[in-house]
């Protein structure tokens, strides 16, 4: 069982940096090894544009969580309109909450988001999980 959150860490010249958080809330370890599933939510729950990229650095190596343990993945995008995006108004639609998908997991978690919108077609940097 896991609960999840993202939270801000960093701006600057268009960038913008998160953690994506998951804590094991069960009675036992579990452990998580790769990239999470996410995707930009509206606030009907309708898809917002959101293409991950995973990154190597750090690349997926096993993280055994201990009840009430937590693994963060790190998150970098743009707030830089790129191509055809609108520079006079939000570049895409602003995602109030997105739902993530760990490792071997098959039923997404409902996150808020609300960080603003996620330019160059909604694409997201993604780092695999690490022990925080």
């Amino acid at each position: 069982m896991l609960d999840g959150r993202v939270e801000p860490t960093d701006a600057g010249a268009g960038n913008r940096y998160g953690k994506l958080l998951v804590t094991n809330t069960g009675a036992g370890p579990c452990t998580l090894n790769g990239y999470s599933g996410l995707q930009l939510l509206a606030a009907d729950g309708s898809q917002v544009p959101t293409q991950l990229e995973r990154t190597a650095d750090p690349g997926p190596s096993a993280v055994t969580l201990p009840p009430g343990g937590t693994a963060v993945a790190n998150l970098h995008w743009t707030v830089v309109a790129t191509g055809d995006e609108p520079v006079d108004r939000p570049c895409e639609p602003e995602a109030p909450s997105a739902a993530a998908v760990p490792p071997d997991e098959t039923e997404p978690m409902r996150l808020n988001w609300g960080l603003g919108p996620v330019c160059g077609g909604g694409k997201i940097y993604i780092s695999a999980f690490y022990a925080a």
